[in-house]
């Protein structure tokens, strides 16, 4: 019998109706997961550049090809929210040669002057025309900011929210669920929230913000960022350690205390 096996369905045959297991793609994977692609544009690898999305490695779902060009529309929204050319470029999900031809122009004459006070390792280098942390970093944290300032919450807690979710890699989806999407890794399992909704930038940045700010407010939370910070993670656990009901040392409470503990660390880490 022969084997089905369209790009990004690995694993399934005619007549087997079983949906495919999606293995961990996580941010920026590096086996190209979805469809990223290597530096040089013949492989896969962890970059946004002309053909990604558009081929996937085996072991990639269809999620993970929708994340892929999710992400591609959102670097393309990006880019127009940047004015990077001075006519829009189509955001279609199709990483084509207008879309790099005005990411090169945001690498060379935006990017420089946004990231000038930051420290980019070398792996974390955009080349020309590629889009990894350095000008995925550009790209969003402005977008970022700019909530931030619209509900008047600290703009390192958003970013260090962002970072610790997805790293900045606007396509991410989580390692461990097929549910989690986008810079926030909104989780579409809860009423309302779709798959575009999560790889939408400016809705996921908006909405993480605007919900930090809801909670923050609130007096169940305590009025404390500590427990809006954890929110974000296990929002459950969250309401109950603002309120006082879990019981550090128990057998059920404490392995969640830990959790929430290393998230909140996590994020503090990674403000700037």
């Amino acid at each position: 019998m022969p084997k089905w096996s369209p790009a990004g369905v690995a694993g399934a045959k005619w007549g087997d109706v079983t949906t495919p297991v999606r293995e961990g793609r996580g941010g920026w994977p590096s086996d190209g997961r979805g469809g990223t692609i290597s530096a040089d544009g013949t492989g896969f690898g962890p970059y946004y550049g002309v053909g990604a999305g558009q081929r996937a490695p085996d072991g990639s779902a269809a999620d993970d090809i929708a994340a892929v060009k999710g992400g591609v529309k959102a670097i393309q929204r990006a880019l127009n929210w940047h004015q990077a050319t001075s006519k829009p470029i189509p955001t279609d999900g199709v990483f084509s040669q207008t879309t790099r031809s005005a990411l090169i122009a945001f690498q060379q004459q935006k990017q420089p002057t946004i990231n000038r006070d930051m420290y980019i390792p070398a792996n974390e280098r955009s080349p020309l025309g590629l889009v990894h942390k350095e000008t995925s970093y550009a790209l969003f944290m402005p977008i970022a900011d700019r909530y931030a300032l619209k509900y008047t919450v600290p703009r390192g807690l958003l970013r260090g929210i962002t970072t610790i979710e997805s790293n900045w890699d606007p396509g991410a989806i989580g390692y461990y669920t097929n549910s989690d999407f986008g810079l926030c890794q909104w989780n579409t399992t809860l009423p309302d929230i779709t798959k575009d909704n999560a790889l939408d930038p400016f809705w996921a940045l908006d909405s993480t913000a605007h919900m930090m700010r809801t909670r923050i407010d609130a007096t169940d939370w305590g009025k404390n960022w500590i427990y809006v910070i954890a929110a974000h993670n296990v929002p459950t656990w969250a309401l109950q350690w603002a309120q006082g009901k879990l019981v550090p040392g128990s057998a059920d409470d404490q392995p969640k205390l830990d959790r929430m503990t290393g998230y909140v660390t996590n994020v503090l880490a990674r403000t700037w």
